[in-house]
């Protein structure tokens, strides 16, 4: 038989038992590079056999040479059949094996890619309270966004596959790729912007039910009634956990939220103050995390009515139970306050971007009760009923998915019921009962203890830290410094990637100092009944100041962030060419430093996150001039110290430079020396002059994070958080208390 002839045969019978024709083809490229003895129109006659099984258009110019030889010489004009076939055929032959695998396989490849994604959401969500950017950031980011895609794919490609026909057990699959689209109790929404699009959700709810519906109803309908009742437990389990999240989207919505507030009963949430620890151990905590996180934990429960209030500007009173707890811990124990507002933003945290508002209710407890039992149930129906007749690889995956559903909704069910989230449920239910037989009687203390004991034991081995256990914030302020960036000579691919300081933890001294501030501005009236900040940034410090230090309120700026440019400038050019630098001031040198740094990180960083128009161009301006200054002082060799930093040499330099550049650009540099000329000349009392310029910083501070729009601050809670959030919520509970300070009475003690 002639080569061709071979080829044909071979891709006939390859075809006829249906098997991929891949290598056959491939042994038919190499039988038909040989010549064949005929006429003319036997040549033609295989040339369109060719064609037809093997799938391949061959031009009509090319011939199926006449010759007995079994070479392969060159034909004077025109393309040789074995030419065409290697570089024109087997590329084809290579796709159509990828096209083969993928229609064989494809949903065994994405219904154990929604598994991973799944995986990943649930391990990894809880990173988002404390940390921005990182390559777990990265993972979850991805997941997110591939989640509902991959599974959305999946359910398509089971409705149109008609693979199902040989292959019934893959329909299955469905309700699982369902409760995928469901997602983990842990992430509902990525940014805050997700749950305004808590409708599109829906309308994905209702198409994605349809499609899940049809393939079960047409391939599973006729496997038997058992194996039937194990699918439909699994399709409703998934459609109502679907619903959840949908629902959950909906109630992060500040308008709902606000609403919710005005339905809750303020006595009936007092009760959480019954079931509180009077005081904290004697002698503190002595380094134990979990349990003075758990301590305040409760009592960030019993007060959260404040910060929900103040985050969606709700009327509400907060209550006398909330009022006085405030004020026992504002007179006893200030240095536990800051965790305290820690704790309630981390709760405010999850119930914008996590199932909380509909997991800790009672149909929220129910369905986590009855998800693992119908998990339970159907795997035992498949186990029984719904194995025969199935290829070994899809009973495997189908045990896959029952298994990891299970571990999943288990998770959930622990979770939920060892949350602290259930001691706030219990302590307003109306179910006496439930509340005496957990709480009174202890059973849910007993649980929570159990708990506690393994967050110690994760602390212990740093498996807290890997999963970010911890509800608390980072701790950390940004930083950015102007004449250290124009020093600078960061690389290529520094600059690509923003180049930008370390973060530094916030100084206790700062936590300190801001507290006293907020205290004064309350007593003396700058702040109004609306607890906002009623006078312009850093007045109320320079009008504290003027009988030392005369510094007029123009070098305040016309707008914030010309304000916070002026005075960045002026501070690094006053601590630089300070007469007096007591060693006493280190520490407090330091909080300036970092305060400032961290205001100007905000400007250029996170401009969201500073109240009015973002001003770049004042920025972009003053950076121009230095850069100007910087390059003048370089080349006319004006360094003072080589030992000293360069940013350190630049300040030094300005302090007596003449400027140059246009006028626009200089404007704000030539105000902020001048400023820094008033602030050296005024050492003659060193430390009130390096007290002015904290209380200035402290000044904007406070005015930043208390004018800084409610939705910015509820948008950074979701990538690790700002001090000006902590800041902002500080001034309203510390603004509570004394207005409230003649209505409610503190609890006896």
């Amino acid at each position: 038989m002639c080569g061709p002839c071979l080829a044909v045969t071979i891709v006939s019978r390859r075809r006829a038992t249906g098997a991929v024709p891949g290598a056959a083809i491939f042994r038919a490229v190499r039988a038909a590079a040989g010549r064949v003895r005929g006429s003319a129109r036997q040549r033609g006659g295989l040339r369109q056999r060719l064609r037809r099984l093997l799938g391949v258009c061959l031009p009509v110019n090319v011939p199926v040479a006449p010759s007995s030889s079994c070479t392969y010489p060159k034909m004077g004009g025109h393309q040789n059949l074995h030419v065409y076939f290697t570089k024109v055929l087997k590329p084809r032959v290579a796709a159509g094996w990828l096209l083969d695998f993928w229609n064989g396989w494809a949903t065994e490849i994405l219904v154990i890619l929604s598994l991973t994604q799944q995986v990943i959401l649930l391990f990894f969500s809880g990173i988002r309270r404390r940390q921005g950017r990182s390559s777990k950031r990265l993972l979850l980011w991805l997941a997110y966004q591939l989640a509902d895609s991959t599974a959305m794919y999946a359910l398509g490609n089971l409705s149109l596959s008609s693979t199902l026909r040989q292959h019934r057990l893959v329909a299955f699959w469905a309700p699982f790729l369902l409760l995928h689209l469901a997602g983990p109790d842990n992430i509902t929404a990525y940014s805050f912007e997700d749950n305004k699009l808590w409708r599109r959700h829906l309308l994905t709810l209702v198409v994605q039910v349809l499609g899940a519906g049809y393939v079960v109803y047409k391939h599973i309908t006729g496997s038997g009634i058992l194996f039937s009742l194990g699918t439909t437990l699994m399709t409703t389990v998934a459609v109502v956990k679907f619903c959840e999240k949908t629902w959950a989207l909906r109630c992060a919505d500040f308008s709902i939220i606000r609403e919710s507030l005005e339905a809750e009963d303020t006595e009936q949430q007092g009760k959480c103050d019954l079931y509180l620890e009077d005081e904290p151990p004697q002698g503190g905590f002595k380094g134990k995390v979990v349990d003075k996180e758990e301590f305040l934990m409760r009592r960030a429960h019993a007060v959260f009515r404040v910060c929900k209030s103040a985050m969606v500007d709700s009327s509400e009173n907060p209550g006398t139970y909330v009022v006085g707890i405030l004020t026992h811990l504002k007179k006893n124990e200030m240095g536990y306050m800051w965790t305290l507002t820690e704790m309630e933003l981390s709760l405010m945290y999850d119930i914008l971007y996590t199932k909380a508002p509909v997991l800790h209710t009672l149909p929220g407890y129910c369905i986590r009760v009855v998800s693992p039992l119908a998990v339970v149930a159907s795997f035992l129906l498949f186990l029984f009923y719904g194995r025969e007749g199935n290829r070994s690889t899809d009973i495997t995956i189908t045990y896959v998915l029952l298994g990891s559903a299970f571990l999943m909704e288990m998770t959930s069910l622990l979770s939920a019921l060892w949350s602290t989230w259930t001691f706030s449920f219990l302590c307003a239910t109306q179910w006496s009962g439930l509340r005496h037989s957990a709480l009174c009687l202890e059973r849910w203390h007993k649980l929570r203890r159990m708990v506690l004991s393994l967050r110690r034991l994760a602390h212990s081995t740093r498996i807290a830290g890997f999963f970010r256990l911890s509800r608390r914030w980072s701790g950390t302020m940004g930083q950015y410094n102007m004449l250290e960036m124009c020093t600078a000579r960061p690389g290529r691919l520094a600059r690509i990637l923003g180049y930008s300081m370390p973060a530094v933890g916030v100084p206790n001294g700062l936590k300190d100092l801001v507290v006293v501030y907020i205290e004064h501005m309350i007593e003396s009236g700058y702040v109004n009944t609306l607890g906002m900040v009623r006078d312009k940034w850093g007045t109320e410090a320079l009008k504290r100041w003027r009988k030392h230090i005369a510094i007029e309120d123009n070098f305040l700026g016309a707008e914030l962030q010309e304000g916070i440019i002026i005075w960045h400038i002026a501070t690094d050019i006053f601590l630089a060419n300070r007469h007096n630098n007591n060693p006493e001031d280190k520490q407090r040198v330091k909080e300036v430093q970092t305060l400032s740094n961290y205001m100007m990180f905000l400007l250029v960083k996170r401009p969201d996150m500073l109240p009015g128009l973002a001003q770049n161009k004042l920025y972009q301006w003053t950076k121009r001039s230095l850069d100007t200054q910087w390059n003048d002082i370089i080349s006319n060799g004006l360094i003072s110290d080589p030992g000293f930093q360069p940013s350190e040499n630049l300040a030094s330099a300005l302090y007596e430079k003449e400027l140059s550049g246009p006028f626009v650009q200089k404007f704000r540099l030539s105000l902020a020396i001048k400023l820094a000329k008033i602030l050296v000349s005024s050492t003659n009392k060193p430390n009130n002059t390096l007290q002015l310029v904290y209380e200035v910083w402290a000044d904007f501070l406070i005015y930043t994070a208390n004018r800084c729009s409610r939705e910015s601050h509820a948008k950074k809670l979701n990538s690790g958080g700002e001090f000006t959030t902590l800041v902002w919520l500080m001034t309203d509970h510390l603004h509570q208390v004394d207005v409230n300070r003649h209505v409610y009475a503190a609890p006896s003690e």
